[in-house]
């Protein structure tokens, strides 16, 4: 088959080989125009009657198959087209010489093994190049399991996760957002638990405090205190603890008092400790046969 040069109208012989070596691109030897010989093919017909005395023909110029590292070769001359097989009957009426109509080169182009029938080409994402290689779908590996079910019971997992975290931060929540109260309050209930009382040592403080012998009882100890919770909302009341101390400071007796041993009957030890108020603490402490030069009075909550 012939191709035409269309910088030079240079006539080059072209065999299938170098067409599927770059999909039908190559360059000419006469002026090194790089082009698409399937779009330039000529029409090969037979004359009507073979010369008395076949003059010689040049070498044919074979054109070269587009790299970017191969040399150009030297000019050449035109080559003279030379008597060949009839064409088909589809392409016979086109001139001698003349270039290919597009049935007519796409026929060509399948005959040659360069396309592939139509109906194979018209799949989307086709490619002839990439027939052998992605020729049959690709199949999962036999020791690959599914993901999803992992991706479920990890999503399983966080959301358990977060229900605790929430359920046991659920008082200092209630306090950020008191709209979530209710529910919190509902969700402690579903658990058997009711919605603790924030606990913030640090916002309850120990306003006055003081430590007498009963001059009634010699052996009894009377402490007075007042607390105050300075958080802008309710907490539990604290744990209170009385150290006695001697003249080095050193504790020689301690104990800790619960809320409902220093509360009075007004204020029982289930409900707040209001916020931003006061209450009065008055304790009587058995202290036989201790000697005490000082004391320490703290809040804590357990």
């Amino acid at each position: 088959m012939k191709t035409r040069c269309p910088g030079c109208q240079t006539t080059f012989r072209v065999t299938p080989e170098q067409l599927k070596a770059r999909a039908g691109r190559v360059r000419c030897g006469e002026c090194q125009t790089v082009f698409n010989a399937l779009d330039n093919l000529l029409e090969e017909s037979v004359p009507s009657a073979p010369p008395a005395t076949p003059a010689a023909e040049p070498p044919p110029v074979e054109a070269q198959a587009t790299d970017a590292a191969l040399p150009s070769e030297a000019p050449a001359a035109p080559e003279a087209l030379t008597p060949s097989e009839p064409a088909e009957p589809a392409e016979a009426a086109a001139a001698p010489g003349a270039p290919l109509t597009e049935e007519a080169a796409q026929a060509l182009a399948i005959a040659t093994g360069l396309v592939v029938p139509r109906e194979t080409t018209e799949i989307p994402g086709y490619s002839k190049w990439a027939e052998g290689v992605m020729s049959s779908p690709a199949s999962p590996s036999p020791g690959k399991s599914a993901r999803w079910p992992f991706t479920l019971a990890a999503l399983l997992l966080m959301l358990a996760l977060g229900g605790q975290l929430a359920f046991h931060f659920r008082s200092g929540i209630a306090v950020a957002t008191p709209s979530l109260r209710p529910l919190l309050t509902a969700l402690s209930e579903a658990f058997g638990a009711g919605l603790p009382l924030p606990q913030h040592a640090d916002l309850v403080s120990i306003e006055t405090s003081d430590l007498q012998a009963d001059p009634t009882r010699r052996a009894l100890l009377i402490l007075q205190a007042t607390l105050r919770n300075r958080a802008a909302y309710g907490q539990a009341y604290p744990l209170l603890e009385l150290s006695l101390t001697d003249t080095q400071d050193n504790a020689i007796a301690r104990r800790v008092f619960q809320p409902d041993e220093y509360l009075s009957p007004q204020n029982p030890p289930e409900q707040a400790f209001p916020a931003n108020t006061d209450i009065p603490v008055r304790l009587w402490i058995e202290a036989k046969d201790i000697t005490a030069a000082g004391y320490r009075l703290y809040v804590f909550y357990p």
